[in-house]
């Protein structure tokens, strides 16, 4: 019954000693370079913000487009992962309703 006992206490000990090895080889583990598409995505973080500016276009129109300037708002959004682009014409309410 002792050998039994000892040969569990040893087995465990084996087995704490490798999982504790391996989550140590983790965290000594160099993190992995950026991608060229974590790069890109990094540089157009710092587009985010409002902007305004003429609009010129080959297509005619049946009504008056008055040579109104256009709004574009960038924000990043869910915890900096994802980019929003919103486009209108300036002046115009944020609701359309």
């Amino acid at each position: 019954m002792k050998s039994a006992r000892l040969l569990l206490i040893a087995a465990l000990t084996l087995l704490a000693t490798g999982a504790f090895a391996q989550s140590d080889a983790q965290k000594m583990a160099a993190p992995p370079a950026p991608s060229d598409a974590e790069k890109s995505f990094e540089k157009m973080k710092t587009l985010a913000g409002a902007w305004q500016g003429p609009v010129t276009t080959d297509m005619k129109m049946d009504h008056d487009s008055g040579d109104k300037p256009i709004r574009v708002t960038l924000r990043i959004t869910s915890r900096g992962i994802a980019m929003v682009h919103e486009m209108k014409e300036a002046g115009s309410p944020d609701d359309p309703t």
